[in-house]
């Protein structure tokens, strides 16, 4: 797997916990867009309506960032719910949290784990391949 996907993936496994409050955000943002006061609202002119620019506010359906969390908060959560045990307790502590406690290595040495190094790092590895095939990164 190219290092800028693996990379990408680690990104969004660290947001994952967090992507609720993104998604609320910005569906506010989208719903009530900031409106800086006309400071020549009192002048004459040839009626151009300031609204024109409500008229091209993107909807909450087209917006492509709004999609995007959901999109990976869907792959996420499904590939969560299939894996094994011991690959969500790899990444969830390795990736989700926003201090990791332990490595793999920790993972196994204080038996949180109960497969052997090698195993886990296929677990893990397998897990960040079907993220990268379900959000169609390049592998």
């Amino acid at each position: 797997m190219r290092k800028s996907t693996f990379n990408y993936i680690k990104d969004v496994l660290a947001d994952y916990p967090r992507i609720e409050e993104y998604i609320k955000q910005r569906e506010e943002e989208l719903r009530y867009p900031y409106r800086e006061d006309d400071l020549n609202s009192g002048i004459k002119g040839n009626r151009a309506g300031y609204n024109a620019q409500d008229s091209l506010m993107i909807t909450i359906e087209q917006d492509r960032r709004l999609a995007a969390l959901e999109r990976n908060k869907r792959v996420i959560s499904n590939l969560l719910d299939e894996c094994c045990e011991d690959t969500k307790i790899i990444v969830q502590e390795l990736y989700m949290r926003r201090v990791p406690k332990y490595t793999i290595q920790g993972l196994i040495t204080n038996s949180l784990i109960f497969v052997g190094r090698t195993k886990a790092f296929e677990l893990r590895d397998s897990f960040f391949l079907e993220v990268a095939k379900d959000l169609n990164l390049n592998i």
